[in-house]
């Protein structure tokens, strides 16, 4: 099974009033979407995670035409669920994805710039899914292939090229939120809580992170900057 991940974007202003209306609220952000359900009668519910102030995504989903219902996390972090009315583009967009004989793998991952926004996204399939899926992306849509190839589990879920030693490290350092910015815990405290010194929780550190990092980038030998508008 082969795959291609490109990116999507387009200017502010050609998808969707709702997009263009998050893009303009300074203290909210949408991170993915995670998934996406056409109605069948011009409408979509979707299910996205934002990051920020939850009563600024309220008022815009309160005052974007369209916005039909919704509902927003309680906490500045999380899931919301909206339901809204189509556009020519949505429409012409999702066709070219459902249509095809292809699987698109979630989430979509935004992508933005200060005229620019986009999503990175991942379809599998065969050459000629993948080729036709591409081919059919509507005009005013800028496509840029990322990477191509042969898929493997890497592409789901890098933690799977982890050891069992290595998977236990790294779910007790985001646990205890070494990865979050700023950083939650030390090396020493992940250190003490495992029982090992210094030095020995330094060193699986930087071996587990070349490990998800290696398994990342041997599906993306070379990048290809191939774009289409």
């Amino acid at each position: 099974m082969r795959y291609a991940t490109v990116i999507l974007s387009w200017e502010r202003g050609q998808l969707h009033p709702l997009d263009d209306a998050v893009a303009a609220a300074a203290d909210v952000h949408i991170d993915a979407t995670h998934y996406i359900n056409p109605m069948g009668d011009g409408t979509h519910v979707e299910l996205a995670r934002f990051r920020g102030d939850m009563g600024t995504l309220t008022d815009v989903f309160e005052g974007t035409p369209g916005v039909l219902d919704y509902e927003v996390p309680r906490t500045n972090n999380g899931f919301a669920y909206v339901h809204y009315e189509s556009t020519p583009m949505m429409e012409a967009l999702l066709m070219a994805v459902f249509e095809h004989k292809i699987v698109l793998q979630w989430p979509l991952e935004f992508v933005t710039d200060a005229e620019t926004r986009g999503i990175r996204a991942t379809f599998m399939g065969s050459d000629a899914a993948l080729s036709n899926v591409t081919e059919e992306i509507p005009e005013g849509l800028d496509l840029s292939l990322v990477r191509t190839g042969e898929y493997t589990t890497a592409h789901s879920d890098p933690v799977l090229a982890l050891t069992e030693k290595q998977r236990t490290l790294f779910e007790t350092a985001v646990e205890a939120g070494y990865y979050e910015v700023p950083r939650e815990t030390t090396q020493g405290e992940l250190a003490d809580e495992l029982g090992v010194t210094h030095g020995t929780i330094s060193d699986r550190l930087q071996r587990l992170e070349s490990t998800l990092l290696t398994s990342l980038l041997q599906v993306a030998p070379a990048r290809d900057d191939k774009k289409r508008r």
